[in-house]
């Protein structure tokens, strides 16, 4: 049987140039850890930046360390979060999941200041849609949650981690970003960790050596006092 090469050669040419374009077709992603475990592929067309309200500086950080500032039980906490286009292409959807349920231990959500962009808390999770984004286009929406009464959180400094993504569809990440913050409270709930009892109870071997002690103590001056009858 003779061989066709020049049809092979076509037929490896066709696949090549389709595995080509399906691979620049498709965006190139990065994957890695996020905070509180678990992982996150970025496609890398949109970027966010989070941020939290520093009362005392008057301006949005992106953390604020207890040395810099610390809230109170039942003060209100503000976040900013932008997104951006970076590629060089129109994002069809655009959208920002914040990660409330982190929150949810400490703090309780207030409302969003959102400007023409729609925004939807359920499940914990405080979103907001944009529609389409064009190369560079970026938008910027607020939301503002409160912090619990004293009596709901622990006792103490007390720092958290709030965390929101930026995507075009649900299957698809384009970029992560973390805001930390700190309350603290004088009073509040007391959490008691107990451990196990491990190796011997010190006290109760004391207990029993000074209960011997006595004893013997006790035997001996009984045995005295018969000897000194005798």
């Amino acid at each position: 049987m003779q061989i066709n090469w020049k049809k092979i050669t076509s037929y490896l040419l066709i696949v090549t140039g389709l595995f080509l374009f399906f691979a620049n077709s498709a965006e190139a992603k990065e994957c890695h850890t996020v905070y509180g475990g678990g992982e996150v592929c970025e496609s890398g067309n949109l970027s966010l930046d989070k941020k939290v309200y520093n009362p005392e500086a008057g301006a949005y950080w992106n953390n604020i360390d207890s040395a810099d500032y610390t809230f109170s039980p039942g003060e209100e906490v503000k976040f900013s979060l932008r997104i951006k286009n970076i590629s060089d292409t129109k994002v069809d959807e655009a959208n920002i999941n914040d990660d409330f349920d982190r929150l949810d231990d400490y703090m309780v959500y207030v409302s969003s200041d959102k400007g023409d962009y729609r925004a939807e808390v359920t499940d914990y999770k405080v979103k907001f849609g944009f529609g389409g984004l064009d190369p560079d286009e970026e938008a910027t929406v607020y939301f503002a949650a409160r912090f619990k009464e004293a009596g709901e959180l622990p006792v103490g400094t007390t720092c958290i981690t709030n965390a929101a993504h930026a995507y075009s569809h649900a299957d698809d990440v384009g970029d992560s970003d973390y805001a930390s913050f700190c309350v603290a409270t004088s009073s509040g709930k007391i959490v008691t960790k107990s451990t196990p009892a491990t190796g011997f109870n010190l006290s109760l071997v004391l207990t029993l050596e000074a209960l011997g002690f006595a004893t013997l103590a006790f035997v001996a001056w009984k045995k005295a006092g018969a000897i000194s009858k005798s």
